[in-house]
């Protein structure tokens, strides 16, 4: 399954989830299931970028991952 990063591009869901923050992951599950990929991809960035001083999530903001 793919969802789409910040600029519009395709980017393979599982492979991005295989490197979000365990916590972050399970504590947004917990809340929002079910809900889409998508919902769950943006939802993510913005509690990465919450939890580690601004820091982007690289799948999400096409950066080098």
């Amino acid at each position: 399954m793919s969802v789409k990063d910040y600029y519009g591009n395709e980017v393979n869901f599982e492979t991005a989830a295989a490197l979000m923050d365990d916590d972050i992951r399970e504590q947004l599950h917990d809340q929002m299931a079910p809900c889409t990929e998508q919902e769950f991809f943006d939802a993510y960035a913005k509690a990465h970028a919450e939890k580690f001083d601004g820091e982007e999530f690289a799948p999400y903001y096409n950066l080098a991952w």
